[in-house]
């Protein structure tokens, strides 16, 4: 905009005015509601994306925790299959009858093997249902770690449905210590 020379026709007033018509005219031509309006969707886009993104990753975390869930439960499934499965094959009485000789049974293997075998430490049996659990404790040393390890498998093969719970194997100067947990779950009669 040029500046007027003070020699022009235009009063003052007029001068104003025209300014202010220039003024107005420069507001109105100038977007600055589309600006706003532009600016307003952008915040509020913005806030419908961290919504989204928010209930998109909540919803991906309960969908690989089903998914965790339904990988467990096939598993479950197939494993209570095999056990249908070893159940019709073989009658349960014969897994799960009592064994009033189980410490000779453990003995006998034992002198088989050329191992001594001491009493378990004597733990009571814990009733879990319709069975009883019996938990046999022992420690045992000897100079050959090997027939060690064939008394507790000859054991659990001699011995139906008994378990290896818990081992720890140490060597002490030259004698292996194996402490082993053997359990047994029996029906009650």
């Amino acid at each position: 905009m040029s500046t007027l020379t003070s020699e022009s026709r235009l009063s003052a007033d007029d001068r104003f005015e025209l300014a202010s018509r220039a003024e107005m005219n420069e507001r109105q031509t100038r977007p600055t509601h589309y600006v706003v309006f532009g600016l307003m969707i952008f915040f509020a886009s913005l806030i419908f994306l961290m919504y989204s993104w928010n209930h998109n990753s909540s919803s991906e975390k309960r969908l690989r925790n089903s998914q965790v869930a339904a990988i467990n439960v096939d598993r479950m499934i197939t494993q209570i299959n095999e056990l249908e499965q070893a159940q019709a094959e073989s009658p349960i009485d014969e897994r799960l009858a009592p064994i009033p000789d189980i410490l000779t049974r453990f003995s006998r293997i034992g002198d088989q093997l050329g191992l001594t075998i001491d009493l378990p430490r004597n733990t009571p049996p814990r009733t879990e249902g319709g069975a009883r659990l019996h938990s046999y404790q022992y420690s045992v040393r000897d100079s050959s770690l090997e027939k060690i390890l064939q008394w507790i498998q000859r054991s659990q093969d001699q011995i139906p449905g008994l378990e290896v719970r818990e081992i720890t194997i140490n060597l002490n100067a030259k004698v292996w210590l194996v402490k082993v947990t053997l359990t047994r779950y029996e029906r009650i009669e």
